[in-house]
């Protein structure tokens, strides 16, 4: 008796399950539930930068530009995950500089012309957050001076560790390609050096992988 008895309860209670049953596109099968494609993004930045601090000889220094120029290009891997890995190298022209040092026991004096440049090599993490996009970053720096004077030119370059921070916004996408507006600032102790630079970062996904 107990058999005919629960084949009945199913019976009976078979719609009321199907009703509970919920559709497709709820239970995460369809293809708007499933997680976004992971892709290997390149990306190139160009913007101008700003040098913070003072002069090495300030009362010698006729004229100094601490405006320049950024150029840089990076490697990301974005995935599902809320943090992409990525690695970025770029190259700052960052300052130039003309003094006039006197004549004394040195030799005769004369115009001094320099140029200060960095390179930027810096492994960090970013995030997508609506359209934010913060980055930040730790690596190394090759800082390089360049002086000018009497005709002839000597340089000098120092290794240095670096750490930096950025924040993109999103102007533009379509398909694979994203233009942001970035903004970013990089310390290097060791070269008691410190600048920040804005500019347009152009990313687009080279492979997309499933």
């Amino acid at each position: 008796m107990k058999a005919p008895l629960a084949a009945a309860l199913l019976l009976a209670l078979a719609p009321a399950l199907a009703a509970q049953e919920p559709p497709l596109a709820e239970t995460g099968t369809s293809s708007e539930m499933r997680p976004p494609a992971s892709s290997l993004e390149l990306s190139a930045a160009l913007g101008p930068s700003l040098v913070f601090g003072d002069p090495a000889n300030p009362e010698f220094s006729e004229s100094v530009g601490r405006v320049g120029v950024e150029l840089a290009a990076a490697v990301a891997y974005r995935s599902s995950y809320f943090v992409d890995p990525q690695l970025e190298v770029g190259y700052a022209w960052l300052a130039h500089g003309r003094s006039e040092l006197p004549s004394g026991p040195w030799g005769d004096g004369g115009t001094l012309k320099q140029q200060l440049g960095a390179w930027v090599i810096s492994p960090g993490i970013s995030a997508d957050i609506w359209r934010f996009r913060p980055r930040i970053g730790i690596g190394l720096s090759i800082v390089s001076q360049s002086n000018e004077f009497a005709g002839e030119t000597h340089s000098a370059t120092q290794l240095s560790l670096l750490s930096q921070a950025g924040l993109g916004f999103q102007l533009f996408e379509s398909n694979s390609l994203r233009i942001d507006a970035d903004a970013k600032i990089v310390g290097i102790p060791g070269a008691e050096l410190t600048f920040s630079s804005v500019g347009v970062v152009a990313r687009w996904d080279a492979l997309s992988f499933r």
